[in-house]
């Protein structure tokens, strides 16, 4: 049977903006493999619209679960392979390692081992909370982070410790004992994993998560727990105030209630966020615990979050949709005095904030995969939209909002193929909806939110004089991909950017360069290379 879903209706009034974080990159927060509807205490079938308990995580499949096999080099092999090393995370796009070997003997000379326990150390004191934790005659993380790269695991060696965030998005919620899908992640224990992340106001301890149920708790750097490493880029928020009582987060694609409106019990809280009227919007919903701790800022205490953007918001926990799998009385919650993730009965009042956004996918419907929730696309960029057809013909409409989804402005109507390219136009929003509507079937339509639209130019740099590019000379960006002279980069967010000039022999390159980029501009330079004497051309020979 298919998930319900509700409107979606969606605000784009951008009125303080403040960027958190390093890239443009999308963070769609998974779902939490929760799939059966729960009562006060039992299983009961999934209720319908204005039932109680209606609304709670089973019912929203957003950013389903998806995993890769990886064998060594990153090759994808087939959900079936018997041995594997890694495994990418298809939402977040996160390398993980799997661990071998677990058979309850520990073996230090194999940093994979699964059985393998770790105090907590970070020798560096800007990312270790003040203080770097316990050696313990090099047991801990930061050896084991070393030793895998030394290894070349898999063959790379960029590992590193996860966040608690990164570590809590491979729990499943709906598993337990362990809380995680062991098809792709075998060997995981039922015990805690150490995460990178330091307490605030606690420098001897560090976070870690329990998977044996997915808590999240702190504990002592000198306690030992096993570890899992992973790849890629790291999660910041980007929050945007929409002056209107919400606040959306440009990375996650979530938007969020910005006030913290009393308290509840779990089937009050349900259901005050499937009422909930705000900012104009009906399709409001109770967070999962994922998506609750993207917004705990765990470089803050009392409360863990930017209270700049979430005022008000209570030391105690905050409702979540999640049921506790193993304790059916006890609904998930987040409690924002430092960020744990812990459990409380259902028949307790405890401090909820409703959150909207996502494609809930439904059977036999369409279904996007692009855009992204949280991606960012630059104006004059051609993008692909791309799409599941749900085996129907015809065409279909695709339609774009700017607003949130309050109002749609027709972009084409074209063939139901599953890919249409699309050159962005303004104007900016951090709120864009894109629905696909097929004509044959209107009622098999879907929509993806939320994504931004930015501005965005173009660079141009050459070169001069010739003998310097027959002899190598290059010019890259913030320390990217060479280019030759003459190239062009498009789809640069507005901003300032630092270009950089090869060292050739011979020859002296020239100093770095700040330039700005402007919306719908193309900025130009050149570089000019002199040529060193050949006296001192022999020298550096």
């Amino acid at each position: 049977m298919g998930r319900i879903k509700r409107a979606s209706i969606f605000l784009g009034v951008m009125a303080v903006v403040a960027f958190f974080c390093s890239s443009a990159g999308a963070w769609p927060i998974p779902d939490t493999g929760q799939t059966t509807c729960y009562g006060q205490s039992d299983i009961v079938p999934c209720p319908q619209p204005g039932e109680p308990y209606y609304g709670q995580d089973a019912q929203y499949l957003i950013n389903p679960p998806s995993y890769t096999k990886l064998g060594d080099g990153g090759v994808a092999l087939p959900e079936d392979a018997i041995s594997w090393s890694m495994v990418r995370d298809n939402v977040t796009e996160l390398i993980w390692e799997v661990k071998q070997n677990a058979d309850g003997v520990q073996d230090y000379n194999n940093p994979n081992d699964a059985d393998n326990t770790y105090t907590w150390y970070d020798s560096n004191p800007e990312t270790n909370g003040g203080d770097a934790g316990s050696w313990n005659d090099g047991k801990n993380t930061e050896e084991f982070i070393s030793a895998l790269n030394a290894a070349n695991y898999g063959g790379f060696n960029d590992w590193r410790m996860p966040s608690v965030l990164e570590l809590q998005h491979i729990v499943s919620y709906g598993h337990y004992d362990p809380a995680i899908d062991t098809t792709f992640f075998p060997g995981t224990r039922s015990s805690s994993y150490w995460s990178a992340t330091p307490r605030a106001n606690g420098t001897i301890n560090g976070w870690r998560v329990f998977f044996g149920n997915g808590s999240v708790s702190n504990n002592y750097k000198s306690d030992s727990y096993l570890v899992r490493a992973v790849r890629g880029g790291q999660f910041d928020s980007s929050f945007v105030d929409n002056g209107d009582g919400t606040v959306t987060d440009m990375a996650t694609g979530l938007m969020w209630q910005q006030a913290t409106d009393g308290q509840g019990t779990w089937i009050n809280a349900l259901s005050y966020c499937e009422g909930l009227e705000l900012g104009g919007y009906t399709d409001w919903r109770l967070p999962t615990p994922k998506e609750l701790l993207s917004i705990v800022d765990f470089s803050r205490h009392f409360p863990a979050i930017n209270t700049t953007f979430f005022p008000g918001t209570q030391l105690s926990p905050y409702w979540s949709a999640t049921t506790l799998a193993h304790s059916t009385s006890h609904g998930r919650q987040v409690i924002f005095s430092y960020g744990h993730v812990d459990s409380g009965f259902k028949s307790a009042s405890y401090d909820l904030r409703a959150v909207r956004g996502g494609q809930n996918r439904l059977l036999d419907h369409l279904v996007i995969f692009s855009p992204v929730q949280g991606s960012t696309w630059l104006c004059s960029q051609t993008m692909p939209i791309t799409w599941d057809t749900a085996g129907l013909g015809g065409t279909v409409e695709i339609s774009l909002s700017r607003d949130g989804g309050k109002t749609f402005t027709l972009l084409d109507t074209a063939e139901n193929s599953g890919d249409y390219s699309w050159v962005v136009t303004g104007p900016e929003s951090v709120n864009c909806v894109l629905k696909l509507t097929p004509l044959d079937d209107p009622s098999k339509e879907t929509s993806q939110s939320l994504f931004s639209i930015i501005g965005g130019g173009s660079l141009t740099v050459t070169i001069s004089p010739q003998g310097a590019i027959g002899k190598g000379a290059k010019w890259r960006i913030d320390g990217g991909e060479w280019q030759d002279s003459g190239s062009t980069l498009p789809g640069l967010p507005v901003g300032d950017y630092e270009v950089q000039f090869k060292e050739i022999e011979g020859w002296d390159a020239p100093e770095n360069q700040t330039i700005s980029i402007e919306d719908e501009q193309t900025t130009s330079i050149t570089g000019i290379y002199v040529q060193l004497p050949g006296c001192f051309i022999k020298f550096l020979k």
